[in-house]
């Protein structure tokens, strides 16, 4: 059964995932398991799930907490074992923002193939 995303209208200080289930299948995981931990560990930060996929920064420490949960989840090997796509929302950006490109020019080590 493939996993359907809810896109909703991008939102400044928020951020989506979307994992590979072909990938997540490949690695031995559900792929609901894995956008059930990504909360747990983003939470800590204080940012809550807007939608399947997508979480919104903690009000007031935006810029604090989203940077900290993404570079958290860049650098948890069975998010990046199993990504697909990672994007940004900024409120000083017109455009979204391609976090896995980010992480090929800076920190590629931290991409699987």
């Amino acid at each position: 059964m493939k996993y359907t995303l809810k896109v909703i209208e991008p939102t400044p200080w928020s951020f989506t995932i979307e994992f590979d289930e072909d990938k997540a299948k490949r690695n031995g995981y559900d792929i609901q398991t894995l956008y059930d931990y990504t909360d747990r560990n983003v939470s800590r930060y204080g940012c809550v799930r807007i939608a399947q996929g997508t979480w919104k920064a903690a009000d007031g420490k935006e810029v604090e907490s989203q940077c900290l949960a993404l570079s958290l989840l860049s650098r948890a090997g069975w998010v990046m074992r199993n990504i697909k796509s990672m994007t940004a929302f900024e409120d000083d950006c017109d455009e979204q923002v391609d976090y896995l490109d980010v992480l090929r020019r800076n920190n590629p080590e931290r991409l699987y193939a």
